[in-house]
Formats: C-alpha cells, structure tokens, sequence
C-alpha cells in the first residue's frame, strides 16, 4: 500500500518572525469578539505585509503590467518538484552549481536547499551574508522555462544588489518565487509541491502554507 506523507516547509509565522528590513512587523489582535469579552467565539484581526513568512511573489511584485497573484495558473503552485542540496555553496546559488545539482531535464519546479536553513534565521536577526540567488542562476532557471523557484531566506536577491536582478529576471518570464522556506529537515529528491497561496486579488504575492508530499 502507497502512504502519502507530508512534510511542512513553511517556517512557523508570529508577530516575533523576523522581517526583511524595513518591513512592520505583522500585529495579531482581537479587538472585536474574545472570550475575555464574553463573547462566544475569538475573532482575531491581522495587520501586516503581504511578503511575510512563508510567501509568494507574482510577476506584478517587480514587473510593471506584470500579471497580479490570481491571475497565475494553480500549476504553477502545485506538482512534481525537485528540492537540490545547494548546502556546499558558501556565497550563493550560481549558474555553475546547478549544473552540478543533478537538475532532472523535465524539472519545472526547483527548491533550493542551502546552508540558511542551517538555523532558524525566522527567529534570528536580519543576516546580510545569506545565502541568496545569483543572476546567472535566475537566468539559468527562466532559459529551461521553469514555473517555481524557491529559496530557504526572507528574499533571493543579493543585499548588495539594489536593482534586484535576480526577482526581476525571474518574474520578468513568470517563473514564479516562493521565499521563506524551512528545508533543514528535507532531502534532496522528487517531491509533490503543494504551495498555492491565498486567493486575494490584485496583489502582488500572498502567503502560503508550502507543503511537500512524498509516497513511500
């Protein structure tokens, strides 16, 4: 018998998660209805940015006329993916070291696992020497016309990179961004991603709860 099983990627999301600098850090409360109140039932309010925790980014997020979050196909979000073990690179993710990560040739969909998810940098400071995509990688991913790429960090792109050239040149060909991701505990393999975000329209990214499904 074929067991499914299920592995949580997304990191645990909090007013206490880090940030990318600059950003508010999200409030929870419970204005309305609480229990402390009286009331019958607890209904709680957010507040806070749509690139936050475990997220993902449309088109729209870096690329004027882009196509907004509802507008991207479920496909994108959902099935086969390859989570690579990128763990030996020191500075970033290159062109080069996915030539060598044994990519299958009908990939579509690429999780990169690097040393970031070493630690629980949700919890941790704001790290400049994360380990963050570079160009050549994004152009390597939208030339064999990928539908995701995903990253273990609050964002892909260098910080000594203003002009975020790596979202830009991914989005640019609609391969779709998740950011974000906990893949300590993952091997590299094949995997069934399911990461489709909330439907909110007119955005440019939302959050997601990403899941990995693995038969056994």
């Amino acid at each position: 018998m074929i067991k499914n099983e299920y592995i949580d990627i997304s990191v645990p999301t909090s007013p206490g998660t880090t940030v990318f600098p600059g950003d508010p850090a999200p409030e929870f409360s419970w204005p309305g209805w609480s229990h402390e109140k009286g009331n019958p039932a607890n209904v709680g309010f957010y507040k806070g940015g749509l690139h936050y925790g475990t997220h993902v980014d449309a088109p729209w997020h870096f690329i004027p006329g882009g196509r907004r979050l509802e507008e991207m196909p479920l496909e994108h979000w959902v099935g086969e993916c390859q989570v690579l073990d990128l763990t030996a690179e020191k500075r970033c993710v290159t062109a080069e070291a996915l030539e060598k990560a044994g990519v299958r040739p009908n990939a579509r969909r690429l999780l990169f696992k690097t040393r970031n998810s070493a630690t629980d940098y949700w919890h941790e400071p704001w790290n400049p020497n994360f380990i963050f995509i570079h160009k050549s990688a994004a152009a390597w991913c939208t030339a064999r016309r990928m539908l995701v790429v995903g990253l273990d960090y609050l964002t892909i792109d260098s910080p000594e990179e203003p002009t975020f050239p790596s979202h830009l040149e991914l989005l640019r060909h609609e391969t779709l961004i998740i950011e974000n991701l906990n893949l300590r505990h993952v091997p590299p393999a094949l995997y069934e991603l399911l990461a489709a975000p909330v439907k909110l329209e007119g955005v440019d990214g939302g959050w997601c709860r990403a899941l990995l499904r693995t038969k056994r």
